[in-house]
């Protein structure tokens, strides 16, 4: 148990670090945001807990994104989550989704999201808000409001990693006392001659790696055990380990 929390930790802390740097490995599919939110929503219910009311709504002819699915999750579930701690005594989640036309953005007048065909999926909570003063820090690395025990400071920094590794945008807006709106802008997805062959490149791949045998990696060697924290040392003398190895 204890090996499996350690190991769930770094990975978890990894992941969010490399998203912030926006230098983890992407698998974008394309995806209908219809689809992809409807199979997220029973875990998100689970996650606000009987007091927040979830509510989704979608745009009628939404167009399809083409984004890794598992990142795109790890940022509604982080916005959920924040929203969530927002609202201590209920409210409601409000998560939305649109087409934005190439004229609506043109419109937005956001002066680094260039003009073009977008998704927009817009993630509002009825909270406490954020002030002004914190608004332009939120998506700063390690920089958080919340209790110490209660957030690294990194969920945001990495909803702003995943976005802008997948070419899109996010936009902040709150009001203290009435709640905080999230506005995530996704390019629209169009197939290409050029994705088609690339999808079926791919499929051969896989293939051709899955008719190779596996190898065998088993071996022998020295650990040299550095650590700092304390639940890996206190694991380290229950481990099943010889002691000249962990020198």
């Amino acid at each position: 148990m204890q090996i499996r929390n350690n190991a769930n930790r770094a990975a978890n802390l990894t992941r969010q670090l490399l998203a912030f740097s926006r230098r983890q490995t992407l698998r974008p599919k394309v995806l209908s945001l219809t689809d992809a939110l409807a199979e997220l929503s029973n875990l998100l219910t689970r996650l606000l807990t009987e007091k927040v009311e979830l509510k989704i709504v979608h745009s009628r002819d939404l167009g399809l994104v083409k984004v890794d699915q598992n990142q795109l999750e790890q940022v509604i579930v982080n916005l959920a989550v924040n929203a969530r701690d927002a609202m201590p005594e209920g409210g409601k989640l409000t998560i939305r989704t649109a087409n934005i036309s190439e004229d609506d953005s043109r419109a937005l007048d956001h002066s680094m999201m260039p003009a073009g065909e977008y998704v927009l999926i817009e993630v509002s909570d009825t909270g406490i808000g954020i002030a002004k003063e914190n608004l332009d820090k939120i998506f700063e690395p390690f920089y958080t409001t919340k209790d110490p025990s209660k957030g690294t400071g990194l969920g945001l920094s990495t909803v702003y990693g995943i976005i802008k590794q997948t070419d899109g945008f996010i936009f902040p807006y709150s009001t203290p006392g009435k709640g905080t709106n999230f506005r995530i802008y996704l390019p629209r997805y169009f197939e290409t001659e050029a994705d088609k062959a690339e999808e079926a490149a791919e499929k051969a791949e896989e293939a051709t790696a899955a008719a190779v045998p596996a190898a065998d990696l088993t071996g022998k060697g020295t650990i040299l055990l550095v650590e700092d924290e304390d639940a890996v040392r206190t694991f380290r003398p229950r481990a099943r380990l010889p002691h000249a190895a962990m020198r």
